[in-house]
């Protein structure tokens, strides 16, 4: 399990900003329950994985906002990603020294 800042990746980035709404619609069609919160009932053991990664993981984008002080749609866990980068950055300065 990943723990910190999760590595930025361009291409994965362009590809969920650029997936399609009629791509979303026919899967919305097609399989029951697509895009339904709550869904993760199917599969427990991805759901529970999911859950973790996003609670002890943040992105660049999570620290920007964090830092600007916006507080709607901020990440929830921003200020435990604040802690750990701190916490990490005093760790490298006690090696240095």
């Amino acid at each position: 399990m990943k723990f910190g800042m999760r590595t930025p990746s361009l291409k994965k980035s362009i590809s969920a900003r650029t997936t399609g709404r009629l791509n979303r619609a026919v899967k919305k069609a097609i399989i029951p329950g697509y895009g339904r919160k709550g869904m993760g009932i199917l599969h427990p053991k991805k759901a529970l994985y999911n859950q973790v990664y996003r609670r002890t993981t943040f992105s660049i984008f999570d620290l920007a906002k964090a830092a600007s002080g916006n507080k709607r749609g901020s990440a929830g866990n921003s200020g435990c990603c604040l802690t750990i980068l701190f916490c990490i950055a005093i760790a490298s300065l006690t090696f240095i020294i």
